[in-house]
């Protein structure tokens, strides 16, 4: 039996490639810096090449990452991929790509016209922010795509190539929210954006719209989350509503779960929420996620435990945190690691703000572990140990706080590290609060501060 035909756009890719004397490597790496990524880790280099991979073989058709490729290639999307009409194996027809099994799902990975400008500024806005040219238009632009009228799925043809290309770019961009600064996550987010938002307007079978949400739902979510970590609340509020409504469009319960948990996890970084304010959502996340032990239950449980602290219900933190530790221990062995980084995290955060300091000890160890060096979450675990320490010897955990703060480079002192400074501050006795450090800490983590931090 003959293998599939490679459709042309595959073909022009790999012909692209090795015409320059570039490797699989070196273009994953040149289209995350034309993403805006001049940094890449290499977890999100090896997740692109492996894009790269799919997108030359026509597994995958390159929707999100076409206007990318025209970039690092020299020429234009049109040259690039010529008339995708000619492979027709590929577009209308249902049939499988390379092996892949047909579906419902209209094989068309091209946008009407009119659709495709609905969002046309906003690629040359990201690429802008991330070459440093502005802030202001990408940040302005992207609460326009959030409004609900505009995101609202009315209908859309897209293809299952165009939907996987989506799923696999937002693991490229979860990766970068780890490591990377927030406007660097928003320049890339909006890019893929771009190519997502105008097939939620248009109509599609059931199953394709599905799937569709659930890939809208993710980018939606690190986009409301990157907004948070700029000050930018209002239209960070527009983001988060947008992403719940596109989660529970997908029926993926786990992913609706997630989606409150984490924007109940972020919105705590800010010192203007109320954290009481926030229990609804996050008894919303619980209850989505079931009763079976899952990462998504251990998610939601531990995200109520860090609000309960964070409100100051230390006891109820506490009984909470202990239920996190018992769904752990029900995971099948072959699980355990889905839900070990959450859980040893916020051990580490609620038996720090307790004083318990075996507990706060094992947990640190046990959480470092899970995180690399350059994590924002290792950082963030290196805070817990002054807010262990803030009630015993409060001038050298406040000394430790700003040391860490110090260490970083303004871009990265984003809300989430910020958040875990301030907490120093919560658990420092009356007396120590008058202190310079003291003083000189709550500057640097005031929402203030924050706001300005990246512009």
């Amino acid at each position: 039996m003959n293998p599939p035909e490679q459709p042309k756009w595959a073909t022009r890719l790999e012909f692209e490639r090795k015409s320059r004397g570039w490797g699989k490597w070196e273009t994953a790496r040149r289209l995350l810096k034309a993403k805006g990524n001049t940094a890449p880790t290499t977890l999100q280099v090896k997740t692109t090449a492996r894009m790269v991979v799919h997108h030359e073989r026509g597994n995958f058709y390159p929707a999100a990452y076409g206007t990318l490729y025209a970039i690092i290639y020299e020429t234009t999307r049109e040259d690039l991929f010529g008339d995708e009409s000619d492979d027709q194996p590929y577009k209308a027809s249902g049939r499988p790509i390379n092996g892949m099994p047909g579906g419902t799902v209209d094989r068309n990975p091209t946008p009407e016209k009119e659709a495709g400008d609905y969002c046309g500024d906003l690629l040359q806005d990201a690429l802008a922010l991330a070459a440093g040219a502005t802030v202001a238009p990408a940040l302005a632009d992207l609460p326009q795509r959030g409004r609900d009228e505009e995101v609202r799925p009315l209908g859309a043809s897209v293809s299952r190539a165009m939907i996987d290309d989506w799923e696999n770019a937002y693991d490229v961009h979860a990766a970068s929210y780890r490591y990377d600064p927030p406007i660097v996550v928003l320049a890339a987010l909006a890019a893929d954006w771009t190519e997502i938002a105008p097939h939620l307007r248009r109509a599609r079978p059931d199953a394709a719209g599905r799937d569709l949400a659930h890939a809208a739902a993710r980018h939606a979510f690190l986009i409301a989350g990157g907004l948070t970590e700029l000050g930018e609340r209002r239209h960070s509020r527009r983001w988060w509503a947008t992403s719940r409504r596109l989660a529970d469009e997908s029926r993926d319960r786990d992913l609706a779960s997630q989606a409150r948990s984490w924007e109940v996890t972020t919105r705590l970084s800010d010192d203007r929420e109320d954290p009481q304010g926030l229990v609804p959502l996050a008894q919303e996340g619980r209850r989505l996620a079931g009763t079976r032990p899952t990462f998504s239950l251990i998610y939601a449980v531990a995200v109520e435990a860090e609000m309960y602290a964070a409100a100051g219900d230390l006891r109820r933190a506490l009984t909470t945190i202990h239920e996190v530790e018992a769904l752990f221990e029900r995971l099948p062995a072959a699980g355990r690691h889905w839900g070990e980084d959450r859980l040893r995290y916020v051990q580490s955060q609620i038996y720090s703000w307790l004083g318990d300091m075996k507990r706060a000890g094992e947990a640190q160890d046990a959480a470092h572990a899970c995180f690399r060096p350059g994590d924002f979450k290792t950082v963030q675990l290196n805070l817990h140990r002054p807010i262990l320490h803030a009630r015993t010897d409060p001038e050298e955990a406040l000394g430790q706080a700003l040391a860490i703060i110090d260490a970083l480079p303004q871009e990265r002192r984003i809300a989430r590290v910020q958040s875990n400074a301030r907490r120093v501050l919560t658990v420092l006795p009356e007396k120590a609060r008058v202190l310079p450090a003291a003083r000189e800490l709550r500057a640097l983590t005031t929402s203030q501060s924050r706001s300005t931090a990246f512009l």
